[in-house]
């Protein structure tokens, strides 16, 4: 029994043995390892693969509960509306997708990215109150700036208390330097507010600057911060909105804010049409970040207003999302989102208590530091400013800088990572100041940084010479990014990499509260397993008898007679009878399908009302796990939480469906009991 909660979500969520496992759980609340609380020793294996009990049938692959999605009560650009305000498909409608929605490709996804990079894109220039750009645009932040407190961005109570898991082994005793970006990194944002911000500020430059209809300034506060995750595929040219498993099978997909039957998704998206590269750029973009959550309302606004209002919007599909990207940046550049940060910190940014203690505490390892960001110096140092001091770090006199060994602003990752002729500028932190450098060319590390330690642009080059790194296997960088931060450094560069992924904490206090639902999916799958079995015997059986009987035709005919054959003394084959059972277990089968689709989708509800889980496609990975699992070493919610510099990280060993199934077989307790007593041997009545 020990193992069948971690079996049922792993029937749940993938094959026998998904690709996807987080290796290793270690609770750092406390800077310490601590042992696991049971439910999340059950959960490191229900999360996204487990050694299930042996089945008779699991050399059979297993197909795929349906995707579950849900639909709004009213277009959500019409106004703001709760984030439960869904209801569920018809299960007629559940249960006939179900039986077409179980394909397994080999294919592997491709690597898009989405055209805009990670962190706040701006330019130097003094800070301003807000409040007199916000009279010239016209736009309201009631909204934005409301006094009631937003929820953290990482969820607090529940199964998750601060683990790092590991997907592969990483020693920090070889780690010489530790990096982290900012945005989204050691600044966590109050998500809800802080996209407020870039949704009105973008919707109010497609307006007055790019021509969109004036009636779209209406929508201004429509926006609701839960309908879209990261990780979604955005086809540029259809104008729709897409979650694909790591096969890049289409499982879920909106055409603005209109979810695809699955007809409509097989038409499109037809996988036997679909060249292995097609979901790349540029007719495609990954929301690779929770910085391009509004990006996608905004695309799913505008092409639900198209299609309602013909002939308003004249742009192509393709130029609608590049306006888009374009109107969101100009928010960050022309210093709208930043004015109102300055202003008002507080209201943007959650205050990890944690943060600042983490950082002084791999310092005090002897690591060298460095903060890789692409926000620009005047942006950094408010942010940083601010967290600083409100951790009550500041007050013993100290600065934010002397946490750091380098800290280089305006990077442009991913150009960083990849163009070693990027040229690094020194800043002077008073005036804001540009200055020109060649980087190390005679002195050392040391005597170069004595001049400054405040840098932007540059590459991967000027970074590893300011920090004595030989090979990027000795740097640790923590990024939110997928593309910008953890994808290329860990492909071109080979930096060892640790994602923040703040959703994770909903994920697993989700998982902890659904075992009880994932058990009665996983009866209802050993019935279907056992019904399936049944039927394809039993047919079997029915065109073995139908082939002897022909032969026996045959050979008669011949004037052979009647030898019996193979049958001789077996009973007699009554094939009506066999026909009316046939149909019975055809009958069972959908019976059963319709109620794995039920639960399915309350299960799926659960995690998010349109998309479900963020780890998970139907039951395969989503592209965005098979990323996390390729190039994260280490995965968490929080920065805060890596507060072990000494500790060796070890991953759980890989495995294929028929390792567990033959490598790690599990015995029956009662069965161990009797074993051990034949053998003479002592058993203690506690699972090992």
């Amino acid at each position: 029994m020990a193992h069948f909660v971690p079996w049922a979500a792993t029937v749940a969520f993938g094959v026998v043995a998904a690709p996807f496992r987080p290796r290793l759980l270690v609770s750092v609340a406390s800077g310490r390892q601590t042992g696991h609380s049971r439910s999340l020793s059950s959960l490191r294996t229900s999360l996204f693969g487990a050694p299930p009990t042996a089945l008779t049938l699991a050399c059979r692959r297993r197909v795929c509960a349906p995707r579950i999605v849900g639909a709004r009560t009213g277009a959500p650009g019409t106004g703001r509306s709760s984030r439960g305000t869904f209801w569920a498909r018809p299960l007629a409608t559940v249960a006939a997708d179900e039986t077409s929605a179980m394909e397994d490709s080999d294919d592997e996804m491709p690597q898009a990215r989405s055209a805009g990079g990670a962190g706040v894109y701006l330019n130097p220039g003094p800070l301003r109150s807000g409040a007199g750009r916000l009279g010239r645009r016209g736009i309201s932040t009631a909204v934005s700036t409301a006094s009631t407190p937003a929820a953290p961005p990482v969820e607090e109570g529940g199964a998750y208390t601060g683990q790092i898991f590991c997907n592969r082994n990483l020693n920090m005793a070889k780690i010489t330097a530790v990096g982290f970006d900012m945005d989204y990194t050691l600044s966590q944002y109050n998500s809800e507010v802080f996209e407020m911000l870039s949704f009105q500020g973008a919707l109010n430059n497609l307006v007055t600057r790019l021509g969109y209809p004036e009636a779209l300034l209406e929508r201004k506060d429509s926006y609701d911060h839960h309908y879209f995750i990261r990780g979604l595929v955005v086809d540029k040219v259809r104008g729709n909105i897409l979650k694909m498993d790591r096969h890049k099978y289409v499982k879920v997909a909106l055409h603005g804010f209109r979810t695809l039957s699955k007809a409509e998704r097989e038409t499109v998206y037809d996988p036997t049409e679909s060249a292995w590269n097609s979901f790349a750029e540029p007719n495609y973009a990954v929301l690779d970040t929770i910085f391009s959550i509004p990006d996608a309302y905004l695309f799913a606004l505008l092409i639900d207003y198209k299609d309602a209002h013909p002939g308003e919007i004249t742009q192509s599909n393709v130029q609608i999302y590049t306006d888009v990207r374009r109107s969101v940046d100009l928010c960050h550049r022309d210093g709208w989102i930043k004015e109102q940060v300055a202003a008002a910190p507080a209201r943007f940014i959650h205050v990890d208590p944690n943060l600042v203690p983490m950082l002084q505490r791999l310092r005090r390892s002897g690591r060298k530091m460095f903060l890789l960001t692409n926000s620009l110096w005047d942006y950094t140092e408010v942010v940083m400013t601010f967290l600083y001091n409100a951790s009550e770090a500041g007050r013993d006199g100290g600065d934010w800088k002397d946490l750091f060994d380098v800290i280089i602003c305006g990077s442009c990752k991913p150009g960083f990572l990849i163009d070693k002729r990027l040229s690094l500028y020194r800043v002077d932190v008073a005036s804001g100041q540009l200055v020109n450098t060649e980087g190390i060319i005679y002195e050392t590390a040391e005597e170069y940084l004595a001049g400054g330690k405040v840098f932007q642009g540059g590459n991967w080059t000027h970074l590893h010479q300011l920090l004595n790194v030989k090979t990027g296997s000795q740097l640790l960088y923590v990024g939110d990014h997928m593309y910008s931060d953890i994808l290329r450094s860990k492909r071109q560069l080979g930096w060892r990499t640790m994602l923040v992924i703040p959703e994770l904490a909903h994920e697993i206090n989700v998982l902890a509260s659904t075992t009880t639902q994932l058990a009665r999916i996983d009866s209802l799958r050993r019935q279907q397993d056992e019904l399936d079995d049944s039927f394809e015997c039993l047919r079997g059986e029915l065109d073995r008898q139908d082939n002897l009987k022909s032969l026996t035709v045959t050979d008669k005919s011949a004037g052979n007679g009647d030898s019996g054959g193979e049958n001789a003394g077996a009973p007699a084959w009554n094939r009506s009878d066999a026909v009316k059972e046939l149909e019975r277990l055809r009958s069972e089968l959908t019976i059963v399908k319709a109620a794995i689709a039920q639960e399915t989708e309350a299960y799926h509800e659960a995690f998010h009302p349109v998309w479900g889980q963020l780890f998970k496609t139907g039951l395969q990975n989503s592209t965005f796990a098979k990323q996390v699992e390729s190039y994260a070493c280490l995965y968490t919610a929080s920065a805060s939480n890596l507060l072990q510099p000494n500790r060796y990280w070890r991953c759980w060993p890989d495995h294929l469906p028929h390792d567990w199934t033959f490598g790690r077989q599990e015995v029956p307790a009662e069965k161990r009991s009797q074993k051990a007593g034949e053998e003479g041997e002592v058993t203690s009545g506690v699972d090992s």
